[in-house]
Formats: structure tokens, C-alpha cells, sequence
């Protein structure tokens, strides 16, 4: 599909890149408009009506915008080369003016990437996760105290925190912690728990491993009240209690994010 409407959402320092794009997007008579990724409410809106959004920014910038997107096609183009690793980024600013020649051609792929959704308490969190979910107390030395339910298996355990990891999030948080990394096509889910707690009366043999789709994780907190159990998603700024009692039921989404590619 040629792209003839987009929607752009960019970091407010990034006026260099900005300008490359706006020229490419005029020269290419792709019509545009632009939303700073702090206007989430008006970002969710307008995503529904373009053809394509596209970010400018870092991983930061993206992973905020893909929590406002379905399905609409996303091109992340990195903003500072030099100071962002921009893992899912396309284009720079160096060559910014021909994907965009591109991409008004037809000229593109889509390479869907699982993103996850969860619940608690049988309450939907309000968006997907394109990384990770992280559960756990909200300083990270308090030891977080939880239930982990697999399909047949439950383990009661301490740690830092369960990290559930997409293929993208294999790449970023979850391979620091000791997870391995996966295909970006791939459909599986992986867990890591990070810094598992082996002592008397804990021996946790549950502490990583990879789930088909199909498959979901139940977290059930036992986090004392003093330490604040959380969930977190894409270490992302929003928290949403995980208190003691707390269920957490996370699985892959439906709607993966369709980020163009060349």
C-alpha cells in the first residue's frame, strides 16, 4: 500500500532530524501531521486515521507510541544515532529522504512483533507491551514474595522481580537478566526471574523458560504491603499496584505491532 497520510510523532529535541523528515514527507507529497509523544490522548486518535505513524525518537519514544497504536504500520527513525541505540529503528537522518521515497512508492515490509497484554485482578491494563512486563516490589532490594502459576505448575518464590519478555524485549532488558535472545518473528513468550532467592525453605526450580502463545503466566503477590508491589510495563512511567492478593494474568496479544521495514 502506498503511504499517503502519516501521523508523526517525535521527541521535542529532535529538531535536526525533524526538519529531514518534514522536507522528505513535502518533497514526496505525503500530507503529515505532528503530535509531540507527550499528547497520548490526541496520538491514540490520530493513529486510527493515518496510514502510517511514524516516530522519531529513541526506543523510549517508540515503546510510548506503540502503546497508543493497533494496527497501523509504524517506521521508528532514530533521531541521534550517536546516543540512541534505537533497536527498532529503520532510517536516519542520513537516509531519511529515501525511505520516505520509499514508503510513498509502496516499497516497504511489515515485520509484526508479538506484544503482550495483561490483566489484574480480571482488569485489562490499558495498553500492549512491546518489551516486557515486570512484576515485583517497586524498590528493586526488597524482595518481592509471589506465587508462579505455568499451566499445571505453581512455585511459590523470592527474587527481584519476574520479568515476561516478547521476542523484541529478549533484546533489552530480559537478556541483561539472564534470558536468551529470540527471533523478532518468533511467537513465543519467555519469563526470567531476576536474582532468585535460594535458601531453607525457597528452592525455586521455575526461574526462566520460553512459552508458546497459546500460553499464559498467572502471578499471584504475596508482597508485603511496606514494600509496594508493582507491575510495570515497558519501564514505563505508569505503575499499577500489585498488591498482596493481587492476580496478574499476562499473554500474548492478538494485535502484534507492525513495524515497517525495508
Amino acid at each position: 500500500m502506498k503511504i499517503r497520510k502519516v501521523l508523526v510523532v517525535y521527541y521535542a529535541r529532535n529538531y535536526g532530524t525533524l526538519t529531514a523528515l518534514k522536507l522528505a514527507l513535502g518533497k514526496n507529497k505525503i500530507a503529515a501531521s505532528y503530535i509531540k509523544r507527550e499528547g497520548e490522548s490526541a496520538i491514540k486518535k490520530a493513529a486510527l486515521k493515518a496510514d502510517c505513524v511514524v516516530v522519531v525518537g529513541g526506543d523510549g519514544t517508540l515503546l510510548r507510541a506503540s502503546h497508543l497504536i493497533e494496527s497501523t504500520p509504524v517506521l521508528h527513525v532514530s533521531s541521534n544515532s550517536n546516543v540512541n541505540e534505537a533497536f527498532f529503528a529503520r532510517a536516519t537522518a542520513k537516509d531519511i529522504g529515501r525511505k520516505i521515497r520509499l514508503i510513498s512508492k509502496g516499497k516497504y515490509k511489515l515485520l509484526p512483533l508479538l506484544r503482550l497484554e495483561a490483566e489484574i485482578n480480571g482488569k485489562k491494563l490499558p495498553f500492549k507491551a512491546l518489551n516486557e512486563v515486570y512484576a515485583g516490589s517497586k524498590t528493586p532490594y526488597h524482595t518481592a514474595r509471589y506465587k508462579l502459576i505455568i499451566g499445571n505448575k505453581t512455585e511459590e518464590q523470592k527474587s527481584s522481580g519476574i520479568l515476561i519478555s516478547t521476542p523484541a524485549g529478549s533484546y533489552a532488558w530480559t537478556r541483561s537478566a539472564g534470558g536468551r535472545t529470540m527471533p523478532l518473528t518468533a511467537k513465543e513468550v519467555q519469563f526470567v526471574v531476576r536474582e532468585p532467592y535460594v535458601g531453607r525453605l525457597t528452592k525455586p526450580k521455575m526461574t526462566k523458560g520460553v512459552l508458546s502463545s497459546s500460553q499464559s503466566i498467572t502471578v499471584i503477590s504475596n508482597i508485603w504491603e511496606r514494600h509496594k508491589g508493582e507491575v510495570v510495563i515497558d519501564s514505563y512511567k505508569k505503575e499499577f499496584k500489585f498488591d498482596k492478593g493481587s492476580r496478574l494474568v499476562v499473554k500474548a496479544a492478538r494485535q502484534p505491532l507492525n513495524l515497517v521495514t525495508f
